[in-house]
């Protein structure tokens, strides 16, 4: 007897719907294994953009606070007020300019603040006055600082009217430097 080259088996029909199922099945799992590959891959990409991008925004957030506050001392004038103290300002400085002008009909208040380096002197006028003895007013206060003061301390003016009538001339604003001993106007 001769035997084919190939035998062919010879399944019948349930047996075929049987193994199509079945590859069917396998195909399924195949896809599925790829998908969960490929899902785990795209969510380990996310994950390191993620980290990327937490680092960086922890960096910039470093480097802003290092830039901007790091380097800011205790006090908003810095190192400029290190010599106050040897240019001392006395405690009654304010009465004793405003007592200066208790005399002054022309004068109503007079108000004095020291803020750093810096003394402001605001002289509210209540009756109609040449400027230029509003400047000579102004100009006494000085006196009540003391000279060697006056090289270490600004003083700005602001000189008001605040009577009836109009008067166009005011305000005036002066300023007397440390480095100068003259007021400007």
């Amino acid at each position: 007897m001769k035997k084919s080259k190939k035998e062919k088996v010879r399944l019948t029909n349930e047996e075929k719907k049987e193994l199509k199922e079945q590859k069917k099945i396998e195909k399924k799992e195949e896809k599925k294994s790829k998908k969960n590959n490929r899902n785990k891959q795209d969510y380990t990409v996310l994950w390191v953009l993620l980290g990327i991008l937490i680092v960086c925004f922890l960096s910039i957030g470093f480097l802003f606070y290092k830039y901007f506050y790091a380097g800011t001392s205790s006090s908003k004038y810095g190192d400029r007020l290190n010599d106050i103290d040897k240019y001392p300002l006395s405690k009654t400085l304010k009465d004793d300019i405003a007592s200066l002008y208790t005399s002054e009909s022309s004068v109503e208040k007079v108000t004095t603040n020291v803020e750093g380096r810096i003394i402001y002197i605001t002289i509210d006028f209540k009756e109609s006055i040449k400027v230029s003895k509003a400047e000579e007013l102004a100009i006494k206060s000085l006196e009540k600082i003391g000279e060697d003061n006056l090289k270490y301390y600004e003083v700005q003016y602001l000189l008001e009217y605040t009577g009836e009538g109009e008067n166009e001339n005011f305000p005036v604003f002066g300023s007397k430097s440390s480095s100068s001993l003259k007021v400007v106007w």
